[in-house]
């Protein structure tokens, strides 16, 4: 600021000229600035050296004389500082990760030891991380009180990598193929100080008291260097543990930067066992509650480390499952499952969010490969200390093994949701209205865990359930959590849901060996389709399904506890017309006359010229006794959901469009007013007429044919029905008006 401050003060000497008396004055301004620039210049310089000498000869006097060795790295290790300083690790800041878990350990073989009732050099030293900065030498420390390190321990530690087959290690490092095979050979977290350091120097005190020459040492080395210094300290000189100084380099001056190296801190090793001190701040304040008890953990704790582990999530999870499993390895897991999700609200596609610790550090987070896609909504953590990692400890190295850990994982959530919808089956439901997609999702896309999922689902039915009207004023009431209250039908709705086993736990003993489903729009959709009509004529109960997945889901699922899984219209109950007719005539007593019926004669008439005057959209038409109030259905048609799926397809696929309906079976309703009607119609109708007699009757018998495949679902574009309408709407409106 000085300098600055001279540079202006000098400019305007230029027009002593003009300004006699003021440029003297500035100029005995400027002489005093320069003069006190000179003394501060002066003392801050001496200041500075006076600092650096007196650390040199603190450095100095706290060495062993005659004790100063220089050491050759092994061939390997500088082919593998090397590739640590370039190309092993995806990101610089993970050294901090690095050298913290190393402070850790050694931290937890200090407590070992003093738990083992075994002495501890300067026993009052604290089991902790300390993370000092020293912007003005440009260096950052890590300092812990653990187990330490004596001389021939730094030289093997840190400057070998293995006891044998090293370079075959190395070599193989650098095929990113062949990571897996140098795995557990020799650890590498040290050396990614050189990611961000141009020299690199530990002094360290072996926690074992001892008055032998080496049990205090300091180890040093450079970026690039092939050699490294060993020297002997006086014990007293350091406390024990280890202390790293990291000379920064001039590209990596951000981490010289307190609050940025907490924020690694919290995101890499915020659970570590012990305290991590950045400056003056702890860094980790939140315990790792999935490696506690879960009996020593109550709601608000687990609540607490959701809302801190999750930083979007601002919902109270609906349930918690905390356990620990040891096959095929050892592991500890946190899940949770939220109360919401964004993917309903339209929002962007959840993204994987349960990430894999090993030792309470992070080293993938999230991890895909610990939780299939379609279980995307769960959070969590899952911490194993066995599970073999990559050499940059940023990825699981055992792909199998992982694989294996998943299957433990999904295998622990299904049991656990099977569980909670037998204990609970309201609060069960109130979670599968929001994440039934997922649980869909996951059927139609892990065929081995099908039937498991299969056990989770419930679907609307047709019985129907009566529950007592709530009072009206209790409608508006809200709950403890200031939700309100669900209305009627939400409730009928949610009493009506049934699984699988639920609705074969209802079938007579009579009924036979099938599931029935009808896929519609909504319930009431479902209750007046004409495939419904013989559920209701039985009182067979049948599912409803509403959204286009589930035809997906059915016929995935194939076959439930021995039972086939098949379409309402699959549906014959053995039911002849007279019977019907003779049920309908006991039921409406005020009916004199028998319904006007066509006979089998009059069937295969209609039936002929139905198939000859539609020859490319019926292949057949046939009378049927299952229907009552609907005059027509096609049957044996594709899956209508599956239909509109091809639609929605071809709109993403210019110049394609969907592939025309096949021609159709019908079966019609013979004793229906239109069947008859459109009987009596063609009756002595020459073929090939064209008169207005005979353009009503195709008008009738393209529109019933149309009729059917509404109700079916299989109508692509009911524009198309449009003119035939309006023919109708002027036919009749005509009549009218004569």
């Amino acid at each position: 600021m000085m300098m600055k401050r001279t540079v202006l003060i000098a400019r305007p000497m230029h027009s002593l000229v003009h300004k006699y008396v003021i440029g003297m004055h500035r100029q005995r301004h400027l002489v005093g600035s320069f003069s006190q620039l000179r003394v501060f210049s002066s003392a801050t310089n001496e200041a500075k050296e006076k600092e650096t000498t007196a650390e040199i000869n603190k450095e100095k006097a706290a060495e062993v004389p005659g004790s100063s060795s220089q050491h050759t790295y092994q061939a390997e290790t500088k082919s593998l500082l090397r590739i640590v300083s370039n190309a092993l690790y995806s990101e610089r800041e993970i050294f901090v990760r690095e050298l913290v878990s190393n402070a850790c350990d050694a931290l937890e073989k200090a407590r070992q030891r003093a738990n083992a009732g075994k002495q501890l050099a300067d026993p009052s030293e604290a089991l902790e991380v300390r993370i000092t900065v020293d912007k003005n030498q440009k260096e950052i420390i890590f300092q812990d009180g653990g187990i330490g390190m004596r001389r021939e321990e730094l030289a093997e530690n840190l400057g070998t990598i293995a006891l044998s087959g090293s370079r075959k290690y190395v070599e193989s490092l650098q095929d990113k193929d062949s990571n897996a095979s140098i795995i557990g050979q020799f650890g590498v977290g040290f050396y990614s100080a050189f990611m961000v350091g141009d020299k690199v120097t530990v002094e360290s005190k072996s926690a074992v008291p001892s008055s032998d020459p080496g049990v205090a040492c300091r180890w040093s080395s450079s970026d690039g260097a092939e050699t490294f210094e060993l020297v002997d300290l006086e014990p007293n000189s350091i406390a024990r543990g280890t202390k790293v100084r990291i000379a920064v380099k001039s590209d990596a001056l951000e981490f010289l930067d307190e609050e940025k190296l907490i924020s690694i801190v919290k995101k890499y090793s915020n659970f570590a066992a012990f305290p991590v001190i950045v400056g003056t701040k702890r860094a980790n304040e939140i315990d790792a509650l999935w490696a506690k008890n879960p009996n020593e953990i109550n709601d608000d704790e687990y609540n607490k480390f959701y809302r801190f582990a999750f930083k979007s999530a601002w919902d109270t999870p609906t349930y918690i499952h905390h356990f620990r499993a040891d096959a095929p390895l050892d592991i500890k897991a946190l899940l949770y499952i939220p109360s919401f999700h964004t993917e309903r609200a339209g929002m962007n596609r959840l993204e994987p969010q349960v990430s894999l610790y090993s030792r309470k550090v992070l080293i993938e987070g999230p991890c895909r490969d610990l939780l299939p896609d379609w279980l995307r909504f769960v959070r969590g953590v899952v911490d194993s200390e066995d599970l073999p990692l990559s050499i940059s400890r940023e990825k699981s190295q055992d792909a199998a093994l992982l694989r294996k850990v998943k299957d433990v994982l999904v295998r622990k959530l299904l049991r656990f949701l099977h569980e909670k919808a037998t204990k609970d089956r309201e609060k069960y439901l109130n979670f599968y209205t929001d994440f039934n997609v997922f649980l869909k999702e996951g059927l139609c896309s892990d065929f081995d865990r099908r039937l498991d999922i299969a056990k989770l689902l419930f679907f609307d039915s047709s019985r129907d359930v009566e529950l007592p009207k709530p009072k009206e004023e209790e409608n508006n009431a809200y709950d403890d959590k200031t939700k309100p209250i669900k209305s009627h039908e939400t409730e009928k709705l949610l009493a009506r849901l049934s699984s699988f086993d639920e609705y074969i736990s209802r079938l007579s003993a009579d009924d036979d060996n099938k599931i029935y489903f009808l896929q519609a729009p909504s319930r009431e959709a479902a209750l007046a389709s004409p495939y419904y009509e013989p559920f209701k004529k039985t009182n067979r109960e049948c599912l409803f399904v509403y959204n286009t997945i589930d035809d997906f889901v059915m016929s995935n699922i194939g076959k439930y506890n021995d039972r086939d899984i098949v379409h309402a219209e699959a549906y014959s109950p053995n039911i002849s017309d007279d019977d019907d007719e003779n049920k309908q005539e006991e039921k409406d007593s005020e009916k004199k006359e028998k319904k006007t019926r066509l006979d089998s004669a009059q069937i295969e008439a209609l039936a002929k010229w139905m198939t000859t005057e539609l020859p490319d959209r019926l292949t057949s038409v046939e009378s049927t006794s299952k229907l009552t109030d609907s005059p027509a259905v096609v049957t044996d048609a594709e899956s209508g959901a599956i239909r509109r799926m091809m639609a929605h397809a071809s709109q993403h696929n210019a110049g394609i469009s969907i592939p025309p309906l096949p021609p159709q079976k019908l079966l019609i309703n013979a004793k229906h007013p239109i069947i008859t009607s459109l009987h009596t119609l063609i009756q002595d109708l020459p073929i090939d007429s064209t008169s207005d007699q005979a353009q009503l009757a195709r008008h009738a018998a393209n529109q019933l044919l149309d009729n059917a495949l509404v109700a079916a679902g299989l109508m692509d574009d009911p524009r198309s029905m449009l003119s035939r309408l309006n023919f109708f709407l002027e036919t009749a409106l005509s009549k009218k008006s004569n």
